[in-house]
């Protein structure tokens, strides 16, 4: 079974150095998403089961908890129940259910099976509000349109030499669900127009999903956890910034507007002063809109891996 804890995000997992998509496998945990082992590894080269992906993506839509899933009396698939991938079922009927997975034929799932990135990119196009059946998902050329689209959405980005036709690693498997976390989410519109015969023709086309009155555009990460990416530099700790103790200092923006310091508390490392880090956040009630602070719920702080100069910094004398 996968393992679903949660490590702190710049917290190294005793094989790091092993792990190519760190920004990825960090902020995943951050989100509850995927986790290591209890001997604190990652084993970033080990394959994804189709059981463990339909567990990471339940709980991915559910803003990193645990969703309440529930079991058929006559299960889908006729190889999980009863077997030692047994404990996946209820996420498996709740993939079914969303159309997010359809089986490998024979009323088979193969939850011991490998996942490939074609797979998994079927799954979180599904998970962005694509529509299998309408997009050519399934049937014989399901495989080359689903990466087209995958493609265009950026789900193979930072990936571009992975075979998406072989079994995917934890390591690749991060990387494509935080690609798919920051992915604009998609509707259907549907306009009927008149033909040049006359008559009445429906057209449906996909589009990237509008929300609010200004109808902005809304990414799986904003919808399922209402969660916001501060970047800046990590500028320090308590220990080395005038801060309160168990604060962190970061000074950054959302979405490259006016930078600003944040102050929160968590724990992070001081290894990682002057680097850039992504802070994933929630808006608590009484804080200050679009900047961390101990009113918010920080989900994580995930080093990116870019090095900058330390700015807008308060040290300690």
């Amino acid at each position: 079974m996968l393992s679903v804890m949660v490590m702190g995000a710049g917290a190294a997992f005793s094989d790091q150095d092993k792990i190519e998509n760190t920004e990825a496998v960090d902020a995943c945990s951050a989100l509850n998403i995927i986790g290591g082992y209890e001997d604190g590894s990652y084993h970033p080269e080990r394959n994804i089961k189709r059981s463990e992906i339909t567990k990471m993506i339940c709980v991915a839509l559910n803003g990193g908890k645990e969703p309440n899933v529930s079991t058929n009396t006559t299960p889908t698939f006729s190889d999980v129940r009863g077997t030692n991938a047994a404990w996946a079922e209820g996420y498996i009927e709740s993939c079914v259910a969303q159309g997010i997975i359809s089986g490998v034929g024979g009323g088979r799932f193969s939850p011991n099976g490998n996942v490939t990135g074609s797979q998994l990119a079927k799954m979180l196009l599904v998970s962005l509000g694509y529509n299998a059946n309408t997009e050519g998902f399934v049937g014989n050329a399901w495989a080359t349109n689903v990466n087209v689209i995958a493609s265009q959405k950026g789900l193979y980005e930072g990936l571009e030499r992975m075979d998406t036709s072989a079994a995917l690693t934890r390591d690749n498997a991060a990387q494509m669900v935080w690609n798919a976390m920051n992915a604009y989410e998609v509707e259907y519109k549907t306009t009927i127009i008149t033909d040049e015969n006359g008559k009445l023709e429906t057209i449906v086309t996909v589009q990237d999903k509008v929300v609010g009155t200004t109808s902005d555009k809304i990414t799986l990460l904003e919808d399922k956890y209402e969660a916001k990416t501060f970047t800046g530099t990590f500028n320090g700790n308590a220990d080395v910034c005038n801060l309160n103790d168990g604060e962190i200092q970061v000074y950054g923006s959302v979405n490259d507007s006016e930078k600003v310091t944040a102050n929160f508390k968590y724990d992070f490392d001081l290894k990682y002063i002057g680097e850039e880090v992504n802070v994933l956040f929630k808006d608590g009630t009484g804080g200050t809109k679009n900047k961390p602070d101990n009113k918010d719920t920080i989900y994580g702080v995930v080093v990116t891996g870019a090095k900058v100069s330390l700015q807008g910094t308060t040290r300690r004398p």
